[in-house]
């Protein structure tokens, strides 16, 4: 079990650095690249340590195992904790934003982020986690059971309710978005321009389109680092999509 979770945070860690040396690189010799995408290098190259940091110790299984995996689930907190602020500007500010990229299936559904964020992020760090701090607890539970069982019964239940909310998510897309409110998002998206960008940045704009017979509500919320729309149909359901429009905001644009 230990040798299996250990390599598995390996692979993890691989796959993310391997975004974080791709942004590192881009950042050196793509002309531009930093600009668009308002990377600072000295964080570029401190997430490539980290990230390197835990291949060689879960690869080794050195004595840094634990707290790594502690600091893999408390930054799984930060993140859900911010995630109605900032959660999606961090998908596209992190070095790591390829490991994002490849489980964003398109605006039509959220499910690979939703497995990403509530089962990788959410399920497996907290029980990665729990495993590998045994040693701390394990005690625990011999001297005082009863203490020892309830202490260790909150990862679990943590773990349990991150597997509700994306059993839960996954439900709530099926009822709640339209493939056709989503075809109107998408098509209203790729009708944004820079001057509009540039002209609204950071307000909500409001809209009625037509597509056939059926109407519209459009809200396009503009930003130079994300530019949302929502569209809402006549039956209640709606449809998103988002994306940078930093070319916009660059001097000379």
């Amino acid at each position: 079990m230990r040798r299996a979770l250990r390599w598995t945070n390996v692979a993890i860690a691989l796959v993310t650095l391997a975004s974080g040396l791709a942004v590192l690189g881009s950042e050196l010799r793509v002309a531009g690249y930093r600009e668009l995408h308002h990377d600072a290098l000295w964080f570029v190259v401190a997430y490539c340590a980290v990230q390197a940091l835990m291949v060689v110790e879960f690869a080794r299984d050195g004595p840094l195992v634990p707290w790594l995996a502690v600091a893999k689930l408390l930054a799984a907190f930060l993140f859900f904790a911010s995630f109605l602020t900032s959660g999606l500007y961090w998908m596209a500010w992190t070095p790591g934003r390829y490991v994002y990229q490849l489980f964003g299936w398109g605006e039509e559904t959220k499910v690979g982020l939703f497995a990403l964020a509530f089962l990788g992020r959410g399920t497996f760090n907290t029980l990665n986690a729990f495993y590998f701090t045994r040693p701390w607890w394990g005690p625990l539970r011999v001297r005082r059971p009863l203490l020892g069982r309830a202490v260790t019964a909150v990862p679990i239940g943590i773990a349990a309710l991150c597997t509700w909310a994306f059993l839960g998510l996954v439900r709530e897309e099926a009822t709640t978005f339209s493939p056709d409110a989503q075809d109107v998002a998408r098509i209203v998206l790729e009708s944004v321009d820079c001057e509009r960008v540039r002209a609204n940045e950071g307000k909500t704009m409001t809209d009625i389109r037509q597509r056939g017979e059926r109407r519209y509500r459009v809200e396009i919320t503009y930003g130079c680092d994300l530019t949302r729309v929502l569209v809402h149909a006549e039956d209640g359901r709606i449809g998103t999509a988002a994306g940078p429009q930093r070319e916009c905001c660059q001097e000379g644009s």
